[in-house]
């Protein structure tokens, strides 16, 4: 099972299925798994959460880069701008698996099997 998740997350598959796709474009997310049916935003501002992910991700990509800038004594002006640069262009990779690793996280911490039944997947659950 842990081997299955871990190549899931890799793969950026469905945290209740490990099949379906999460994304359907470079930033834009099913709005349920496409095996499974599931609902991936369980509610309004779900995916705040993964800004935490988010800034850890780049911090552990980053801090080894401005590390070395730092060492190497690089000007205020190149090292932001390479810093700035490295940003932009990992934020796709850092954006997907911060909702990735989100998606698995709470998976794990509460568990869910199935969408509702006798709701469209596209529309939200009621309200209790």
């Amino acid at each position: 099972m842990a081997n299955s998740r871990f190549r899931a997350i890799l793969l950026q598959r469905c945290p209740v299925c490990l099949d379906g796709r999460v994304f359907r474009s470079l930033l834009g997310t099913h709005k349920s798994c496409p095996s499974c049916g599931i609902r991936f935003e369980r509610e309004t501002g779900y995916f705040l959460t993964a800004m935490f992910f988010a800034y850890a991700i780049g911090f552990v990509l980053i801090a080894p880069t401005a590390l070395y800038l730092y060492l190497r004594e690089v000007s205020v002006n190149w090292f932001l701008a390479i810093i700035s640069g490295a940003l932009i262009l990992l934020w796709p990779f850092i954006f997907r698996y911060s909702r990735i690793l989100w998606l698995h996280a709470d998976q794990l911490m509460d568990p869910r099997s199935e969408p509702p039944f006798g709701l469209p997947l596209d529309q939200p659950p009621p309200d209790r």
